[in-house]
């Protein structure tokens, strides 16, 4: 029986506004390659995987500068490489030199807090589990998840990033629950999902760009609005 969700929070619980690839449209138009959103998202997914086992291994932001450097500039190689464009050491240079200058906030998915009111009032525990490297509070403060949230974990405290075992284990310890009472929702296949089912949790990838359809070996969700069926049959 399913007694706590717990939470991926980038790109699951919270996105940016205007979008990632929205941003990336403007900086590639602003430099004569035209392109079109949708082309981006399933570029920017194999990006993101590649970032997030990157930051597995070694946190990126505890990296020393070159380092961090040959990172972002192989995560704009894939996208470049993916959507058909030269990934010259130029463009990719301009790519990362630009989009430090961009203006954005994060802001919760629509389907954010229809989804924690319903979780809260089936007495369910609502977790967080992060790969974040700084204070979430004022994050949390501002767009109203501390209202719901009642254990949560980020790499920062426990000094180590999903899809570490330990980092599921102390949201566990933290939430009194066992691994099989638990329902953890993340959008990357191999730091979320498959981190969370060796620990024995219940997982479920969220897939809002359809950037995994053909995965046929896991459970997958579009919005959080189908997240009482898995709850439901688990």
């Amino acid at each position: 029986m399913i007694k706590g969700v717990f939470f991926d929070l980038y790109n699951t619980l919270i996105g940016y506004q205007p979008s990632r690839e929205e941003m990336t449209v403007k900086l590639l138009a602003d430099m004569n390659y035209p392109i079109n959103e949708n082309d981006l998202y399933l570029p920017m997914n194999k990006a993101d995987e590649y970032f997030y086992l990157q930051n597995a291994q070694k946190p990126i932001s505890l990296r020393e500068k070159p380092e961090q450097f040959a990172v972002w500039s192989h995560y704009y190689r894939i996208i470049l490489e993916e959507i058909g464009i030269e990934a010259k050491p130029e463009l990719i240079n301009t790519l990362i030199s630009r989009w430090k200058n961009l203006k954005w906030e994060m802001i919760l998915y629509e389907d954010v807090i229809p989804c924690l009111k319903n979780l809260k009032s089936r007495n369910l525990k609502i977790g967080l589990i992060s790969n974040a490297d700084r204070d979430m509070s004022e994050l949390f403060n501002k767009t109203g998840l501390n209202t719901y949230l009642e254990t949560v974990v980020i790499s920062q405290e426990v000094g180590v990033t999903k899809p570490n075992p330990l980092i599921f284990q102390a949201a566990l310890r933290k939430s009194g629950l066992t691994a099989k009472e638990v329902l953890y929702i993340g959008d990357q296949y191999q730091v979320d999902y498959i981190g969370a089912m060796n620990v024995g949790l219940n997982p479920v990838l969220l897939d809002r760009r359809n950037c995994y359809l053909d995965l046929n070996d896991c459970r997958r969700i579009s919005g959080l609005g189908e997240l009482e069926y898995c709850i439901d049959n688990t």
